[in-house]
């Protein structure tokens, strides 16, 4: 998979992510597992300027996974906002 794709359907599945926590439910297990798989293909594909924060954007996944598998709605939502806002830096600091 390549950079567009992959970046694409993280998109794609952290908007249905968003969706269900802004609602103040938990999002679907097997989204976030989808999420922290795309994250870690990103991870790999990263280009040395932005590999850190591709590192602890896909840092991030894996704790939202935790989170979401403990059922802990409030640190889900937390680590929603965290990656929101990691996602907001790294496009505003690295888009291509």
């Amino acid at each position: 998979m390549d950079f567009s794709t992959t970046k694409k359907e993280m998109a794609a599945v952290f908007e249905q992510i968003i969706a269900q926590t802004d609602e103040g439910l938990l999002p679907d297990e097997g989204a976030v597992s989808r999420f922290v798989r795309l994250c870690q293909r990103m991870h790999q594909i990263a280009q040395d300027v932005w590999i850190g924060e591709a590192e602890d954007f896909s840092h991030l996944s894996n704790q939202l996974l935790n989170a979401v598998k403990k059922r802990d709605v409030e640190s889900t939502i937390m680590l929603v906002e965290s990656l929101q806002d990691a996602q907001a830096y790294c496009h505003r600091t690295f888009r291509e």
